[in-house]
């Protein structure tokens, strides 16, 4: 077999005045039993320096692993330990809920014998355990939505009797309890969207069965769990949603009155600190429309930066800062009532990057910083009324996004907030053809680069690597020829940045690459 390819020297430089390994091509880090319908490697999580994965081997079922870098191997052989922690497992839910505090990762697993259920780890064989098996037996309980304060984690899970509830837990199956039984029966409350408020509560919306769905706080205990405000009075509610929490620990989200329509609000967690903040709309038709995506709404700095329409300008980009006199239209980009539709908002140093179509260039990528005069169209990728529709991934000092143009297809671009700093970072499949050319899984920042998939039609599906600059973006081949590598899972443990790949060799096995082909962290 072909070695995988390393950048040139150079291109990407190696970071060698830190610990780790030299940049060099990816090494093998594991072998483990075969997987006969395909990837064997899961969700990766880093926990106490090692990498977990899930995986699923005709002998072994469902099984849980550790992968352990052994210590003075050395950069010229690194070499690597597989731990098996737990095998027999039907399922396990790491995909969709997980938490890691206090060196432990919690999730929902089936080991065929209890149900789906709360388990831990600390990466360990002996640190491998059921927590609590809250529906005695085969019954499912399916712990989900969690939450950590401190070394408390909060989620829901239904026993059987109570319906769907707040539950939290130490760890323990003695510390691990039903915090309240909010709605009385089997229905449940169904509690969603937990976000921390104050110094030990929790704040997060439930249905009691009377109030319908309404802001709710807890402490933990059963006493201090309670309706913090009956925003839409009667068995309605007000369906609060895209909780995001501010800097000064006040909470902003939308909600529906019955009376303004669909607003934003703020609270305290408590009830005379719960308030609409601004009728954006006045009326009962309310001013966001789009309420439950959440692309719509990002923190920056000091403000809240979403997404409204007013009545007038349509869906424009506007901020607040949880008052009303700083609650306001950011920029009409599309005169007009059909508005710009901003989306895809993500936090650029400072600024805001996001996406809008002002009606004459298409949906394109623009920035912000909460003025009139500091928003503007970064670049047209798609020249003319044609849309790049980009998306965006941040990095230190810059955000990647993924755009099409009809000369490159859809291609990696970089923007550092300047309309001199946006441009394509490679053509990386030349010509018109994409080098994503089926749904294109997010690229991951690593330092102030970036790893992630990408298509040649010479090379197939290969992992890639940029600093940002053309000359920064190399490809390291794992499957020589056209046939794919298809690298996915792209986890930090340490010094070392791990995926899934087949090489045609090992079949799929867990690969590793040093931090220091990443360039150090860098700022605007």
């Amino acid at each position: 077999m072909e070695a995988p390819s390393v950048p040139e020297e150079g291109a990407l430089k190696a970071d060698l005045d830190g610990p780790g390994c030299a940049c060099q091509p990816p090494v093998l880090a594991s072998k483990r039993p075969p997987h006969p319908d395909g990837p064997a490697a899961g969700t990766f999580f880093a926990l106490n320096g090692r990498l977990l994965s899930f995986t699923t081997q005709e002998t072994l079922g469902g099984a849980l692993w550790a992968l352990v870098e052994r210590e003075g191997a050395g950069c010229e052989e690194p070499t690597w330990d597989t731990f098996l922690l737990k095998h027999g497992f039907m399922r396990i839910m790491l995909a969709q809920d997980f938490a890691i505090a206090d060196r432990t990762l919690y999730f929902t697993a089936n080991d065929e014998v209890h149900g789906f259920e709360l388990w831990k780890t600390d990466g360990t064989t002996e640190g491998t355990m059921l927590v609590k098996d809250i529906i005695p037996g085969e019954g499912d309980s399916v712990p989900r939505d969690f939450f950590l304060l401190d070394e408390t984690l909060y989620f829901t899970a239904n026993d059987g009797m109570h319906g769907r509830e707040l539950w939290k837990s130490d760890g323990t199956a003695r510390g691990t309890r039903l915090v309240e039984d909010i709605r009385p029966g089997p229905t449940g409350s169904e509690p969603f969207g937990m976000v921390k408020v104050g110094e030990q509560s929790i704040l997060f919306t439930a249905d009691d069965g009377s109030h319908g769905r309404e802001p709710w706080r807890s402490d933990g205990t059963r006493s201090g769990t309670r309706l913090i405000e009956d925003i839409h009075p009667g068995p309605t509610g007000s369906e609060p949603t895209s909780l995001n929490v501010m800097a000064s620990h006040i909470i902003l989200f939308t909600a529906d009155d019955g009376e303004h329509g669909r607003e934003l609000w703020k609270s305290d967690g408590t009830p005379g600190g719960t308030r609409l903040v601004e009728d954006i709309r006045p009326g009962p038709e309310g001013s966001n429309h789009f309420e439950y995506l959440s692309a719509r709404f990002t923190v920056v700095g000091p403000r809240l930066y979403f997404s409204a329409d007013d009545g007038v300008h349509g869906h424009e980009l506007w901020r607040s800062d949880g008052t009303p006199s700083g609650t306001r239209l950011v920029e009409d980009i599309r005169p007009g009532s059909e508005g710009s539709m901003p989306s895809v908002l993500k936090q650029l140093d400072g600024w805001l990057f996001f996406s809008a179509d002002d009606g004459t260039h298409g949906r394109e990528p623009w920035r912000s910083d909460g003025t009139a005069g500091g928003t503007l169209l970064l670049v047209d990728a798609f020249p003319g009324t044609g849309s790049s529709s980009p998306s965006g991934f941040p990095a230190p000092g810059k955000v990647f996004f993924y755009a099409t143009s009809p000369n490159f297809g859809q291609e990696l671009w970089v923007t550092d907030g300047s309309r001199s700093g946006t441009r394509l970072v490679k053509d990386i499949r030349p010509g018109p053809a994409s080098a994503f050319p089926r749904y294109p899984s997010d690229p991951i920042p690593m330092n102030g680069g970036l790893i992630f998939s990408a298509f040649t039609d010479e090379h197939g599906d290969e992992p890639w690597l940029s600093d940002g600059t053309r000359e920064g973006t190399r490809m390291m081949e794992l499957f020589p020829g056209p046939a794919s590598s298809t690298p996915f899972e792209f986890t930090r443990v340490g010094e070392w940045v791990y995926f899934t790949a087949e090489d045609g060799v090992h079949d799929w096995e867990v690969w590793a690459l040093p931090m220091a082909c990443f360039p150090k962290t860098g700022g605007r």
